[in-house]
C-alpha cells in the first residue's frame, strides 16, 4: 500500500522550478529565505503567491510587514541557496551576494534574473504554511536569463531547446 503523503512528495521532486529568495524587513531588521513555492498568480494587476512554513524565521516579519521581494536565482547563486537556507541567520545572510539594502524596503539582490518588489495582499493559513499574495509594484529584469532549479532534490539549470 502506498502512502499518499510520501507518494505527493515524490511527484513535487518532479517539478522543476526556480529558486527564489525572499525578502522581508527593512534596515537591521531584514531576513530572507529560499524558496521554491513561489507562482504567479494573474498578469493584471501582476500578482503572486508565496508559500512559506509558519515556523520558518521570515514568517512573522512577512506578517507585521506590507512589502516583500521575491529575487529569482541565477544558475550562478547557487552558494546563496545554502546561506538563505539557515547556514546564517537574519541580517547576515546579507553578507554574501550582491545585495542592495534599503532602510525604507526589503533587500533586493542587484544580479538577480529578475527582482519584484510586492505589497503585500493578503495572508491565507494552509496547514502548516501560510500563502502570502503580493500585488507586483516594480520589476527589475537582468538582461541574462539563467535561472537556478531545483528538481528531484538537487540543482539544475534551465537550457533553450533547440526547434
Amino acid at each position: 500500500m502506498t502512502n499518499l503523503t510520501d507518494d505527493f512528495k515524490q511527484a513535487m521532486r518532479r517539478l522543476a522550478t526556480t529558486i527564489a529568495i525572499v525578502t522581508a524587513g527593512k534596515g537591521d531588521e531584514c531576513t530572507g529565505m529560499a524558496a521554491t513555492a513561489v507562482m504567479s498568480v494573474t498578469a493584471d494587476p501582476p500578482t503572486l503567491i508565496v508559500a512559506v512554513n509558519r515556523n520558518a524565521s521570515i514568517a512573522p516579519i512577512l506578517t507585521d510587514e506590507e512589502e516583500f521581494c521575491v529575487n529569482l536565482l541565477a544558475a550562478r547563486h547557487q552558494g546563496l541557496v545554502s546561506v538563505f537556507s539557515g547556514q546564517k541567520k537574519g541580517r547576515e545572510r546579507f553578507e554574501t551576494g550582491d545585495w542592495r539594502l534599503n532602510p525604507d524596503g526589503p533587500p533586493v539582490l542587484g544580479d538577480a534574473v529578475a527582482s519584484m518588489m510586492c505589497r503585500k495582499s493578503g495572508a491565507f493559513e494552509v496547514s502548516t504554511h501560510i500563502l502570502y499574495t503580493g500585488e507586483v509594484t516594480g520589476i527589475v529584469n537582468h538582461p541574462e536569463i539563467d535561472p537556478l532549479v531545483w528538481v528531484d532534490g538537487t540543482f539544475a539549470s534551465a537550457a533553450r531547446l533547440k526547434d
